[in-house]
């Protein structure tokens, strides 16, 4: 099963606020989908997607995907534009991300942005003392980041589905820089 989840920390306890998501989730096995409260899919058959590459890929320790905007150009498709404001064009993106890369993935072994996080929950389990360890006063920023170095840490791999794309706003109108929201 794959359950989704936009965590969201009202005492910016991020990375306590993954934890519990994941707690929620009674089957180790199970795959466990993290979203940034700011992205939207722009496919229908996004779930079917994830379903696919979860499948496919069993042994992934995390996987991500292409966004409309991300701080890491590996997670932005060549053929993207992060200054695009149309929700035309990167729906345009997300179709031809789906018709052009069918299939395939892209091996990350570096941080990555979280906009997307899909992880097992076994997974965590296994890397779950690492990421407290290193993110414990962690607020918003850099959760993503010490996950990603768990996984890399524990020898897991990180993929990119390179056929799902998804809208990330990213502070799109107030500059990469504005972190005013994150206080």
């Amino acid at each position: 099963m794959i359950w989704y989840f936009t965590p969201y920390a009202l005492d910016k306890k991020f990375l306590h606020e993954i934890d519990r998501c994941i707690s929620i989730v009674p089957d180790p096995d199970d795959w466990v989908v993290l979203l940034d409260g700011d992205t939207a899919f722009l496919r229908a058959d996004f779930g079917r997607v994830i379903d696919r590459y979860t499948k496919q890929h069993a042994d992934t320790g995390l996987f991500t995907c292409y966004a409309s905007r991300c701080h890491y150009q590996c997670q932005v498709p060549r053929f993207g534009d992060m200054g695009n404001d149309s929700i035309l064009f990167h729906k345009q993106v997300a179709d031809q991300c789906s018709t052009q890369n069918y299939g395939k993935v892209k091996e990350i072994d570096r941080r990555i942005a979280g906009h997307l996080m899909v992880i097992r929950k076994r997974t965590w389990l296994h890397i779950r003392a690492e990421v407290f360890q290193t993110a414990a006063e962690k607020q918003i920023l850099g959760v993503d980041t010490k996950i990603s170095n768990a996984i890399l840490k524990a020898g897991l791999k990180i993929r990119l589905i390179r056929e799902l794309y998804l809208l990330h706003y990213l502070r799109m109108a107030e500059g990469f820089d504005h972190k005013k929201h994150l206080e």
